[in-house]
């Protein structure tokens, strides 16, 4: 067993159920809960030390991402699947809706100017972010239901390929 893909795939995976479990818990309970029960004042308040730690969470689950992600690509899933293109597209259309969940992340969780337009619309950017992690954690699914190709020395041996066993 290796024990650094090991760790490598819990480190995606525990960092998906974090970053994707923090947008739900956010979006559906949170923000309507200090809605209904606090002044606007207190809400604001609310929103800026939970923005404070929340940040420190996201930038922590995107590097485990980042780093995880090549990792298993690069030197285990890509190996698993060559010859098979619908494997790659998926990978890619999965990165880039990674990059824009990404973005929006650290959009929602930066307290840069830059970001207020969208941190002044969270009800629906959140939405969207959490539309998109399932969109991507299905996609992961499809991914890893996929067989896997036979390598170089595991291929079977085809019909035409096999020796006559007269002439051996």
């Amino acid at each position: 067993m290796d024990i650094l893909a090991l760790i490598m795939r819990w480190a995606h995976i525990l960092s998906a159920v974090t970053a994707v479990g923090g947008v739900f818990f956010m979006r559906f309970v949170l923000m309507p809960s200090a809605q209904a029960a606090l002044s606007q004042e207190a809400h604001e308040s609310l929103r800026a030390a939970i923005l404070k730690r929340w940040q420190h969470v996201v930038h922590t689950c995107i590097l485990l991402f980042l780093v995880s992600g090549f990792y298993n690509y690069l030197l285990i899933t890509r190996h698993l699947h060559e010859d098979q293109p619908i494997y790659h597209m998926l990978f890619g259309i999965k990165f880039i809706l990674a990059l824009a969940v990404f973005t929006l992340a650290l959009m929602l969780s930066s307290t840069r100017p830059w970001s207020a337009a969208v941190r002044a619309n969270a009800r629906f950017w959140l939405a969207v972010l959490a539309l998109l992690s399932v969109v991507i954690i299905g996609m992961s699914g499809v991914m890893r239901a996929l067989p896997h190709t036979p390598s170089p020395g595991n291929a079977p041996v085809m019909a035409s390929d096999a020796q006559n066993p007269q002439d051996v």
